[in-house]
């Protein structure tokens, strides 16, 4: 790989020198050409007649032949070299303003790559007292260790891709100029992965590495994607995956050679994926067109890793999902591959009621244990990254052997989901239900579900949908109660955060201060109040709703506080009641979990809180959006104290002491979660009057905090007693 000190120092400056010099070859072999037809050609004729002459013709044809080879030949080698210029200089400057970070935020670069942290703040008496510095310096020397990675990997990919097509013999048969020379970096490091892809037999670690190396340079690019896609081929992509991913028998891999399959997974799923949308938004390419179709015919059929062994490799539709977990593919291709995989599915196995048996034995995952039995989990990650392919996926359905299938109700009431991390793929999360979850985050929200960017304004089509969940599982409960259906309630938690506006005007907003971001969802408060119960039995989902239902009650008190109402009060106690009834479902919710379902304790509910706090600016965000494009702009100051306020407030209200069961009484657990958001709802509309520049005496926001202290009071009461009475308690 191309060295730090290498790429930092490299004078690129001859190269552009030569590139400018190739590229004004053309122009004087057009001149030459013409001199020589001038001079030479043009003067014979009609003076020189007879064989001799006739001869002596056709030899300056082809000299005419050769002279324009010759320029066409110059022209692609000044494309390659410029193409070279370019992305060594793009890599150089990336590799300059690396290092030019690492040591302004006191990070040390050696030349072989490491990197160390040299903060003097690491050994002083203060860094104790800071417990998050360790971690936020070590995230970021990792950030920085990643990306001097790529930056290499970028240039070495460049530099032997351009190396290769320079040595090329570029007179071919050393009879006349070869016009079909490279012309881009792309196009050789397509042939090179290609080639490594359709190579017979098992690839060495070298050539593993360097294909890992082609494809982490190139994932993204499309041209690059597509072609080598086209190259290798669906049918043979799959197959020699397969045979990567599925070592003869007795072969033992190092933890290094386990780590590179794992990456090259990672690499040929990204690349895959760019190159069935490397067409989109422009005119539909047949090429890529028929590679999409390949992987679609291919699913059908089971791949023979090592055809003397058994048990045997993975279908089509195993191999093809376990590379779809990864990157962005193409919306329609998922929606030809998800019906296509349920087709199989209702075809195969009762009616999809068996999955286990039918993805399973004599498939194997092999030694290496890449990928997952079940494909609908990989497809549902797909889903997951995806958010208009989920979104469109989600709320359509098929028609299979004349019966009309609802994908949604298919996954979520009548499929069985095979469990195990054989079949997930996922050792920490041997559920499918959680991959389905992943797939219903990124539907409702329009972001991927891993993806901490900004939020996204909700669609009709995802409200509708964030609705029909709603509806769904507030109508029956089971669908997410009990092992393995209760993985799915971290991301119904999200999805609910997600949609805390909605949540909170569903449980009362009578002045309207409560605004939607984006389109309503217009959610039914007889089936929100089973949804929550359901889902707020989790931690991590107790932990994403209670923060965004305190972000947004102080976003709609800012709001109040802003535009100052006569009945300051009242309109204070509007935007509180809601916020307490879905603290009072949560916290009687938790209680359950802990005390009756047992499936959560508050160690867990605490680990949740420590562990989490991303909802609570994200609340913040979508609520301002909410509320900015409604109403008179909220005062930029908020987000920076809310995030800070908040965050701390909801440590202390959903933080409890871990004690004996006999120890924490009913009523203690209920005073406790009544004075958490009495005591919320107070300070919050104590920050939204200080942020506002009302001019209040504190005996007046005294008055108005208590006030609005009540209101959330009486939503928890309410939200309680709704709770134990639909629980039957």
């Amino acid at each position: 790989m191309v060295s730090i000190p290498y790429l930092d120092k490299a004078d690129l400056g001859p190269l552009a020198d030569a590139a400018a010099s190739w590229k004004a070859l053309p122009a004087k072999y057009d001149a030459l050409q013409s001199e020589f037809e001038q001079r030479v050609i043009n003067h014979l004729k009609g003076h020189w007649e007879g064989d001799a002459a006739e001869a002596a013709f056709v030899t300056m044809g082809k000299a005419r032949t050769e002279y324009e080879n010759a320029a066409t030949e110059a022209e692609r080698i000044a494309k390659l070299l410029l193409d070279a210029h370019g992305d060594f200089t793009a890599s150089q400057k990336q590799l300059h303003a690396l290092l030019d970070e690492a040591r302004n935020d006191h990070y040390k670069v050696y030349d072989d790559g490491r990197v160390e942290d040299v903060d003097p703040r690491q050994d002083s008496p203060t860094a104790s007292a800071s417990p998050g510095l360790a971690e936020e310096r070590k995230k970021k020397l990792d950030s920085l260790v990643s990306r001097l990675t790529r930056v290499l990997e970028l240039a070495t990919a460049a530099d032997e891709a351009a190396s290769s097509a320079l040595e090329r013999d570029a007179n071919g048969d050393s009879q006349s100029f070869n016009t079909s020379v490279y012309t881009t970096l792309d196009s050789v490091e397509a042939d090179q992965a290609a080639a490594l892809m359709n190579k017979k037999g098992r690839l060495s670690d070298a050539e593993i590495t360097k294909l890992n190396l082609l494809l982490s340079a190139n994932k993204n690019d499309p041209e690059f994607s597509r072609d080598f896609a086209v190259k290798t081929g669906g049918e043979n992509m799959l197959s020699k995956y397969n045979e990567l991913m599925s070592p003869p028998a007795g072969t033992t891999l190092s933890k290094e050679q386990l780590a590179q399959l794992k990456e090259l997974k990672a690499n040929l799923g990204t690349t895959i994926g760019t190159a069935t949308t490397s067409d989109d938004g422009g005119k539909p390419n047949k090429d890529i067109t028929d590679f999409q179709n390949d992987l679609l015919k291919a699913g059908q059929r089971d791949f023979n890793a090592n055809p003397t062994e058994s048990p045997y490799g993975l279908s089509g539709y195993q191999l093809t999902s376990s590379l779809m977990s990864e990157g962005k593919w193409d919306k329609d291709f998922l929606q030809d591959y998800g019906d296509a995989l349920i087709t199989a599915e209702k075809n195969g196995a009762n009616a999809g009621q068996n999955p286990d048996a039918y993805w399973g034995y004599p498939r194997t995952l092999g030694t290496t244990n890449i990928g997952a039995l079940d494909p609908m989990t990989g497809f549902m990650d797909a889903l997951g990254h995806n958010p208009d392919a989920s979104t469109e996926f989600l709320t359509s359905g098929a028609t299979i052997d004349g019966e009309k299938v609802d994908h949604l109700d298919y996954l979520l009431k009548d499929r069985h989901w095979p469990e195990g991390p054989g079949y997930t793929g996922d050792s920490g999360n041997p559920s499918g239900y959680n991959n389905l979850g992943h797939a219903l985050e990124s539907a409702t929200s329009g972001r991927s579900f891993d993806d901490d960017g900004a939020p996204v304004k909700h669609t009709a089509e995802r409200a509708a949908l964030m609705n029909h969940v709603v509806d769904t599982i507030g109508g029956d409960p089971s669908l997410a109660s009990g092992s393995p259906r209760d993985a799915l309630r971290d991301s119904l938690g999200n999805m609910t955060a997600e949609y805390m506006a909605d949540v909170q005007a569903a449980m009362g907003n009578e002045q309207g201060t409560i605004k939607s971001f984006g389109a309503e969802a217009d959610l039914d408060p007889g089936r929100l109040q089973p949804f929550l119960a359901t889902v707020g039995r989790d931690p991590d989902a107790y932990v994403a709703i209670t923060e965004a239902s305190q972000a947004n009650t102080a976003i709609w008190m800012q709001q109040v506080a802003e535009k100052n109402p006569s009945d300051f009060a009242t309109a204070m106690e509007n935007v509180a009641h809601p916020g307490g009834v879905v603290a009072g479902i949560l916290s009687d919710a938790r209680d359950q979990a802990i005390f009756e379902e047992h499936s959560a304790s508050d160690k867990d509910f605490n680990d949740a809180v420590a562990l989490g706090d991303k909802w609570a600016g994200r609340g913040l965000g979508m609520a301002v959006g909410a509320a900015t494009s409604t109403a008179a702009p909220i005062v930029g100051t908020i987000a920076g104290w809310a995030v800070e306020d908040i965050q701390a407030m909801v440590v202390d209200q959903v933080q409890q002491d871990t004690v004996d069961e006999a120890k924490h009484e009913a009523s203690e657990r209920y005073a406790e979660g009544r004075e958490g958001v009495r005591s919320s709802s107070a300070e919050s509309l104590r920050q939204a009057v200080a942020h506002s520049g009302l001019q209040m005496s504190e005996d007046d926001i005294n008055v108005y905090a208590e006030s609005a202290a009540r209101a959330s009071e009486d939503g928890y009461a309410a939200g309680t007693t709704w709770n134990s009475s639909t629980s039957g308690r």
